[in-house]
Parts: C-alpha cells; structure tokens; sequence
C-alpha cells in the first residue's frame, strides 16, 4: 500500500497543480518539493543512513561509462526532439492555442526564463533521483530488475500523459506518451546494468533541453 502511494503522488500533485488550480509555477513547488523531500526524509531521517550511503542507494556513484553512455543517448534525444518538432510542429500542436494554455497556466511573463531553467535542469535531476535512483531502490528489493524498470517507466509516464493530452492535438497527445516510456526504459536499463544515475540525469537534461528548444523556436 505505502508503496503504491509513493508511486501514485507525483501524479496525485502534477493533477492537483495543473488540472485543479491551473498553475505551472505552483505545480513546480508542489511536485519538486516531493521529490526531494520523499528519499531525504527516507534515508536521513527514518533510517538515518549516512550522506554516503544515501548517495550510493540513490546511484549517485560515479561510472565514466555511464557518463559517455548519456551524452551519446541524450545527444540522440536531442536531435530526435529537434528535427521531429521542426518538421511537424505544425501538426503536433496549434500555436495560438497553445500559447494561450500556457498563459493560463501562468507559464509566461518575466518569470518564465527561470521556468525554464528548472525545466532543463532542476527537473531532470529530481526526476532521476526520484524514479531511477528512490524508487528503483525500493522496488528492487522486492521485484525483479526487468519489473522494476517497467514499473518506475509506466508511472512516470502516468503524469507526463496529463500534461500531454492538453498539450498536443489528437492523436498527437496520446502517441507522445510512448517516447517518454521508451526514453525512461532505456534510462532504468541504464541505472541497473550501470549502477549510476549521472548518465541518465545527462541524458535527460539533453533530452528537456530539445524540448525546451521546440518551445523556444516555436512559441516564442
């Protein structure tokens, strides 16, 4: 039970955040918060582990093979995001429609470059740590591997179809959702035949950085 809850909230607040009170930057401060507040509050002070073993259960140890392994796959995010946006934004999405969502969603305004900064950097970083690196962990002591990595990537993707569906035009939304389940395959692979986390969080922050090139080509 408590472990379905720590899978099910992250989707429970970006709900709350975007669905119900309609605001990105509230959303941010919801969803952020409990990513890192959830494996600190776990490890530091429920089991009082030490820093070292905390950053070793979470996979922050340092692989190079890792690393190289996340800026060849972020680099291939990157391009794919880039060239597929740029040949079919037209029909991914409506400009005026979106630009006015986003508004809504106070996505927008003087604010917004620090929006996407914590896009490109903050959230990939607390996501990995969170679904990669908290909830791998956990689960791995019970399931295995190929289950973990299944697990952790449909539960990701659980929330990212929320903010998807709004986002794109039919049938658009819900095909999107399966590159995000691919990429968060691929980066669980990573995390257990690696044991390191830092070459996801690269490729992940590679992989925002396209999308935030899209919106800052696109809609800007």
């Amino acid at each position: 039970m408590l472990m379905t809850l720590f899978l099910l909230v992250p989707t429970l607040l970006i709900f709350l955040g975007l669905q119900i009170i309609g605001s990105v930057p509230v959303t941010f401060l919801l969803f952020y918060s409990w990513l890192l507040l959830a494996p600190v509050t776990d490890f530091l002070i429920v089991k009082k582990a030490t820093r070292r073993q905390t950053l070793h259960a979470l996979g922050l140890s340092f692989s190079r093979k890792n690393v190289w392994t996340g800026l060849v796959t972020g680099a291939i995010f990157l391009l794919a995001i880039l060239g597929g946006g740029y040949f079919s934004h037209t029909a991914l999405f409506d400009r005026n429609d979106l630009t006015e969502l986003l508004a809504s969603w106070n996505f927008t305004g003087a604010h917004i470059g620090g929006l996407i900064l914590i896009l490109m950097v903050v959230n990939p970083i607390l996501e990995e740590v969170y679904w990669r690196g908290y909830m791998h962990e956990k689960l791995a002591k019970h399931y295995r591997p190929v289950t973990v990595i299944v697990v952790t990537a449909v539960f990701y993707s659980l929330y990212h179809f929320l903010s998807v569906i709004p986002l794109f035009a039919w049938p658009y939304n819900i095909v999107m959702v399966v590159p995000v389940f691919l990429a968060r395959v691929i980066w669980g692979y990573m995390r257990h035949r690696q044991h390191s986390l830092f070459g996801s969080i690269i490729s992940h922050i590679l992989a925002d950085i396209g999308i935030m090139g899209i919106y800052l080509l696109f809609l800007t």
